[in-house]
């Protein structure tokens, strides 16, 4: 019984996508948008594209939560933190867990961002990835590198690259698999201090591109409405956004035309350190 299940636990894994990929997409602002992330600056930023990271003023603390498709085996569970230094750059550590206790994978994380010129910064984040399976394969452990690049061509558009997995990092040495390599291309155009659109395209090596639209609205100061759409398979995403004072908090909901409803939520803290920045 107890293999029949870690068979159909796999098996909805694969389905839902998260086999295909150790890159968890983490943050309900983004998830609002479809996860069109690469140009987005926030907290999140240390998951989508380090580079980002380099428009934060304050470091802060964020945890987020999702359960996919209303299911209690397919639970996203993430954390992270951010330093903003005055000259050195900006450092993040993260946290993401995904799975049962019949297969679940972790991810711990050490990131990096650096404004290299006015136009141009560049990310960088180390990785450690745990994959647990039960019965007798036990646990595997692989190293993965990634690295992102911001690009803000005027002060309204702005153009972002990622690449997971630069390596092609093998799952286990016993076998030929390897964690996913992908790479991300976006861009984002803000209309005004209340509307952006974010557009984005994802290659995996070995699966077909997938493509991702999503735009944020603030109908005023401290709330924010968000929709989106993404392919492979087609998706609709929407969200909203609350801003008090340090506080952020933001749920986000996807429906899967044959699987159903996901829903997510986040909530971060920002805070100064550094009072002469």
């Amino acid at each position: 019984m107890k293999q029949l299940l870690l068979l159909v636990s796999i098996l909805l894994i694969t389905i839902c996508g998260f086999a295909q990929t150790s890159d968890f997409p983490i943050g309900a602002r983004s998830a609002g948008m479809a996860n069109a992330s690469v140009t987005l600056t926030d907290i999140w930023a240390v998951h989508h594209n380090q580079a980002a990271l380099v428009g934060l003023e304050q470091a802060g603390v964020a945890a987020y939560y999702e359960n996919r498709f209303l299911l209690s085996n397919l639970n996203l569970q993430g954390a992270t933190a951010v330093l903003p230094t005055p000259k050195a750059g900006v450092f993040g550590l993260t946290y993401a867990r995904f799975g049962n206790k019949l297969y679940n994978q972790s991810r711990y994380s050490l990131a990096y961002g650096k404004r290299l010129w006015k136009f141009l910064s560049v990310g960088l984040q180390l990785s450690y990835l745990n994959t647990h399976i039960e019965e007798n394969y036990g646990d595997r452990h692989s190293f993965i590198a990634e690295i992102g690049l911001l690009s803000q061509v005027t002060p309204k558009f702005r153009i972002g690259f990622h690449a997971f997995n630069l390596t092609r990092t093998k799952l286990a040495d016993a076998y030929s698999e390897r964690v996913p390599m992908n790479f991300r291309l976006g861009a984002q155009y803000d209309f005004s201090e209340k509307v952006k659109v974010a557009i984005e395209a994802e290659k995996d090596l070995e699966l077909p591109a997938v493509f991702k639209a999503g735009i944020e609205y603030f109908p005023a100061k401290i709330f924010a409405i968000r929709v989106g759409i993404g392919t492979q398979p087609f998706h609709a995403d929407f969200g909203l956004g609350l801003k008090l004072k340090n506080l952020h908090f933001d749920i986000a909901g996807s429906v899967h035309p044959v699987l159903g409803f996901s829903p997510k939520a986040s909530l971060a803290y920002r805070f100064s350190v550094f009072k002469n920045k």
